[in-house]
């Protein structure tokens, strides 16, 4: 994935529509977390360009962090907000895991 194409993603992501949360004050903290999670993925993206021994683990960090974000998307956004800010995770997830299997051990 591209520099560009994640922080796209990053910035898109960054303000996720609470409007299209489940009603749940619990849902509101879980996606004020969500919310972290995707600014600490941006933090580590802005933060390169990393040595060959550092990409491995910014990635999985990314990825976990990814991982993480979606689960509380799925939990706490419906509609059109989680079809499309889940399938843009989903698709960055898959590109993040492609780059970790062709550069890391």
């Amino acid at each position: 994935m591209s520099r560009s194409g994640l922080v796209l993603l990053i910035s898109a992501l960054l303000a996720p529509t609470f409007a299209a949360a489940q009603d749940s004050s619990l849902c509101g903290a879980e996606l004020r977390r969500a919310d972290a999670l995707v600014s600490a993925v941006a933090g580590r993206d802005r933060g390169g360009p990393y040595g060959p021994g550092a990409i491995c683990g910014i990635l999985r960090a990314n990825l976990r962090d990814m991982r993480e974000s979606t689960d509380i998307m799925k939990r706490c956004m419906k509609g059109h907000a989680l079809r499309e800010n889940v399938g843009q995770m989903e698709a960055s997830m898959e590109d993040v895991q492609a780059v970790i299997a062709a550069r890391c051990r």
